[in-house]
């Protein structure tokens, strides 16, 4: 076939055309022309710390608040630049965030935590780990710490390795071996996570670990996030970035299985989760993921969308908005925890914690 002036500008029409289409895509999917409407609460207030705190995890029976804390914004071809858990007494209004640990694995990049109150032996801390080696090799794994006596100091026990944590994101501890975690995504090389972040074809899942092997619990996912049980262990709850949208399983505690139970859509993408006393559930929503990751390596705001949903939870369940704001007062916001009248808001990319007064105790 010969070619012409004109068959060169056809076919370079048509690659454009479908480039702008899968911009177009991509742009949609993440919410890059969403914003947050401003609703305050009076009387936040905020310290810093050392990195961002992408992850909080609650302990209601001594009022400790621990979070997974890394400078994420300099993570870029730095294998230098490790993390670590931090504790907050939020007993002490005038407490400050301190070691939760006595010492981290080499090379130590926290994301996703859970505690697990063992009924007759020492707590254990569950924390997803992206470790770096010397030579900027990305480790996928879990690592569990112990707490040594009564003091909430934990120190490291185990690493927990299997080859299906491809990308894992979130933990949830169901016993002192057991736990659920998901893989945000299911691509392993550019290419085909450029395909998933297009098409999302579903290949993120929800792995069980039995405490020797892991199975998919629940797989066909679109960027599984946030993960949490139920105080009595009999739901889950799952956070789907991808599908704006939060599913509830119900959970057969003797083999860990999960049961379809109902689903509740939200206007952005779902990050980390929280139950309260109550019952209710705690969520970050992310409306605008493009901007999000764009404040990973600039100084562009993120909106921050905290919301409630009361208790029982399902299908039918209205969600009420806390605290939400653009990104010019509190970017990225990505977990949050309340625990009696005190809301605590993490950021996947703000060095500093927002600690805000709540009017009535939450659930």
């Amino acid at each position: 076939m010969r070619v012409t002036p004109k068959r060169i500008f056809i076919f370079t029409g048509v690659l454009l055309a479908v480039a702008g289409l899968v911009a177009l895509r991509i742009l949609t999917a993440s919410g890059a022309f969403a914003t947050a409407r401003r609703q305050d609460i009076a009387g936040c207030t905020s310290f810093a710390l050392p990195g961002s705190a992408a992850d909080l995890e609650m302990d209601r029976s001594s009022g400790i608040v621990y979070l997974s804390v890394l400078d994420r914004r300099a993570l870029d071809g730095n294998a230098l630049v490790t993390g670590t858990i931090l504790k907050l007494d939020l007993n002490d209004p005038g407490a400050q965030a301190l070691p939760a640990t006595t010492g981290d694995p080499p090379g130590f990049r926290p994301a996703g935590l859970s505690l697990w109150a063992h009924p007759n032996g020492p707590r254990r801390l569950f924390v997803v780990n992206h470790a770096v080696d010397a030579d900027g090799a990305e480790g996928r794994s879990v690592e569990v710490f112990e707490e040594e006596e009564d003091d909430h100091l934990f120190h490291y026990r185990k690493t927990v390795l299997d080859p299906a944590f491809v990308n894992p994101d979130d933990v949830a501890a169901v016993g002192p071996d057991q736990f659920y975690l998901t893989n945000h995504g299911g691509a392993g090389n550019v290419l085909t996570r450029a395909v998933e972040t297009v098409i999302r074809p579903g290949w993120s899942d929800v792995l069980y670990y039995d405490g020797t092997k892991s199975s998919v619990a629940v797989s066909g996912r679109s960027f599984a996030g946030g993960v949490t049980v139920s105080a009595d262990g009999l739901r889950l709850y799952l956070a789907e970035a991808g599908a704006k949208q939060l599913l509830i399983f119900d959970r057969d505690t003797e083999t860990g299985s999960l049961y379809w139970s109902s689903l509740i859509e939200v206007a952005g993408a779902p990050d980390k989760l929280d139950i309260g006393e109550d019952g209710a559930l705690w969520a970050a929503v992310e409306p605008n993921t493009w901007a999000r990751e764009r404040s990973l390596s600039s100084t562009t705001p993120a909106p921050t969308v905290i919301l409630k949903f009361a208790a029982p939870v399902n299908g039918f369940s209205k969600a009420q908005t806390i605290y939400s704001n653009a990104g010019g007062d509190f970017s990225g916001g990505s977990a949050a925890v309340a625990h009696k009248n005190q809301l605590i808001i993490g950021s996947v990319t703000e060095k500093r914690l927002l600690r805000c007064p709540l009017p009535n105790p939450p659930g």
